[in-house]
This record gives structure tokens, C-alpha cells and sequence, in this order.
């Protein structure tokens, strides 16, 4: 499994060294070009407007409001009686929401969903049910966020 994976390999740097890295990404001067060209070269399948919108939901806007939701868990530590604003937080879990999904369609791409619905609209000339409810669901589950690329 790919995720558990990654999230093992983060858990090998020090605090320290995570704060490096952090900042190492906050001072990269052209952030979305490289994001972009990265997400290029991971998913070569993806259409421009998916990686255009998986930038912003990572690096461009999901970055700030990373940024915003801890100065917020700061200032409340600093000052209790500053209200934990749950503007912030939404702000935060709607860039990583969409992140989620994405990271769902971005492997098959726009062709990948294409082909899907193709395949849905050829099955009920052959009559199966069955095969038709299962490609629904799978359609589905990419777009909820829920299908695990790592295990297929």
C-alpha cells in the first residue's frame, strides 16, 4: 500500500528536518509551475484542467490555508479567549477533500473516465446487469474518493 508507505517514510524525519522541508516549500519561488510540471510527469493520463485544479487544492491555495489553520491553532494558544474560527478549518478540509478525490481520478484520467462510461453504455446490449451495477459503483467510488489504485 502505497499511502501507509509514504506516511511511514515522513515518520523517519525528525521534527526538525520536517520543519526543513516545510521550508524549503514555502520559499520555492515559481511553487505552482513545479507543481504542475510534477503532476504532469506522475499522471501523464491527466487532462490540463485536472492538474490545473489538483495544483490549486495542493500547492496553491491548500498550502494557505494549511498555513491559516495553524497561525489560528497559535493565536488560541496564545490568547484562549481567541475563538478558534471553524472558517479556517472548513477552508482546510474542502482543499483536502477535493485533494482526496482527485487523487482518485487523477491515475485513470479523463480518457480513463470516458472509457468507463463507454463500457457502461455498451454493457446492457449484452444483457448483464450485474456487470452494469458493478462499473456504476466503480465509477462511483472514483469519484467519492474511495477506490485504491495502490491494491488494484
Amino acid at each position: 500500500m502505497q499511502q501507509s508507505q509514504d506516511a511511514n517514510t515522513l515518520k523517519q524525519f525528525s521534527r526538525e528536518q520536517r520543519w526543513e522541508i516545510i521550508r524549503t516549500l514555502l520559499q520555492r519561488s515559481n511553487l505552482s509551475s513545479q507543481a504542475k510540471q510534477a503532476f504532469r510527469q506522475a499522471y501523464p493520463n491527466a487532462p490540463e484542467e485536472m492538474l490545473k485544479t489538483a495544483v490549486f487544492h495542493t500547492y496553491v491555495d491548500g498550502i494557505e490555508a494549511v498555513i491559516d489553520w495553524l497561525v489560528d491553532l497559535e493565536l488560541f494558544l496564545r490568547e484562549p479567549s481567541h475563538q478558534l474560527d471553524i472558517g479556517v478549518t472548513y477552508h482546510l478540509l474542502y482543499h483536502l477533500y477535493n485533494w482526496y478525490q482527485f487523487n482518485a481520478l487523477l491515475p485513470d484520467g479523463k480518457a480513463g473516465v470516458l472509457e468507463r462510461l463507454k463500457e457502461i453504455k455498451d454493457l446492457p446490449s449484452d444483457g448483464d446487469i450485474k456487470a452494469i451495477l458493478t462499473a456504476v459503483e466503480e465509477l462511483e467510488s472514483m469519484f467519492e474518493g474511495g477506490r485504491n489504485y495502490y491494491l488494484d
